[in-house]
């Protein structure tokens, strides 16, 4: 399978190949599992793209349809799901929208 990165504004989107490489590499990586027809996940778009622009974490999306060996690898059976990593492992799954605060709140208990 051909790797597939590509960064919008502080957002990054990964292939099958790549979460794992990133997630590695980062010490909070917050990922939103999403597909291209979910009217909740265009609505996150924006507040990914916030939390990218001024936290540590490492901001990553990943389209189901495209990626969905990861997908059911960490459970996203919903859209949107996200996951957060702490040092490369995963510590906490959340489906559905969520606030920003909700997903600040969340990073800030894992950041240093």
């Amino acid at each position: 399978m051909a790797t597939q990165t590509a960064e919008t504004d502080g957002v990054i989107s990964l292939g099958d190949d790549d979460i794992e490489t990133v997630v590695e590499d980062s010490n909070v990586t917050l990922v939103e599992f999403y597909t291209e027809w979910c009217g909740t996940c265009k609505r996150m778009k924006p507040v990914l793209k916030t939390i990218a622009g001024d936290t540590d974490a490492t901001v990553l999306t990943a389209d189901i349809e495209s990626n969905l060996e990861t997908a059911i690898e960490f459970g996203a059976q919903s859209t949107p799901t996200f996951v957060l990593f702490a040092d490369g492992q995963p510590v906490k799954q959340l489906r559905g929208g969520q606030t920003e605060q909700t997903l600040r709140d969340l990073i800030a208990q894992y950041s240093d």
